[in-house]
């Protein structure tokens, strides 16, 4: 079986245990972006845009727990003693594995979590989108109602104007929306 690296998935566990999860993963033919072994290396790798973070509940500079809190907005699965408090997670959103966990087990939540945060990136992507519509569509309303006041326009007769400066000087037509709203005054 070749192996699949999951871009946005790394493992933050102590040089062993992180040696044996990456075999466990090798096995189901994933293979994690990075390993770590420090939490430090973990936060400072998590800036450059990995979100799913398989950690364990202790490395050598932090808690799992610590690592967590720290991580922002990232996926977080936390293989954890079967003893531990749930308290020290409070305030961290965890998806907990209890110690110890069958290889199909890791493997399967492993994989649902790259499902999910691939899925969940898909949404964020697709807001983001949606959002800069928004903003530029109200840029582009609010441009069209003040043609239609200072040059007595309909609706339709404005964004007319708009759409054909943008064709005629080969811009986006909300940035000629932006020029009229920024402009002192409007020349017909």
């Amino acid at each position: 079986m070749t192996e699949t690296t999951v871009s946005r998935l790394l493992i933050a566990a102590p040089q062993g245990v992180a040696a044996k999860l990456q075999g466990i993963l090798a096995t189901a033919g994933i293979a994690p972006a990075a390993v770590y072994c420090t939490g430090e290396e973990a936060l400072a790798a998590e800036q450059e845009g990995h979100a799913l973070v398989l950690t364990s509940w202790r490395l050598p500079d932090m808690t799992g727990p610590e690592l967590a809190k720290k991580l922002p907005a990232a996926g977080v699965m936390m293989i954890v003693p079967g003893d531990y408090d749930p308290q020290e997670l409070e305030g961290a959103d965890v998806l907990t594995l209890h110690n110890p966990i069958s290889q199909d087990a890791l493997i399967q939540a492993v994989r649902a979590m790259c499902y999910c945060g691939a899925k969940l990136q898909a949404i964020e992507k697709r807001a983001q989108k949606l959002e800069r519509q928004l903003a530029e569509r109200k840029v582009i309303e609010r441009a069209k109602g003040r043609l239609m006041d200072a040059l007595h326009l309909s609706e339709k007769e404005a964004h007319y104007r708009m759409q054909k400066k943008s064709m005629d000087t080969g811009r986006r037509i909300v940035e000629v929306a932006q020029e009229i709203l920024d402009s002192e005054e409007i020349v017909a």
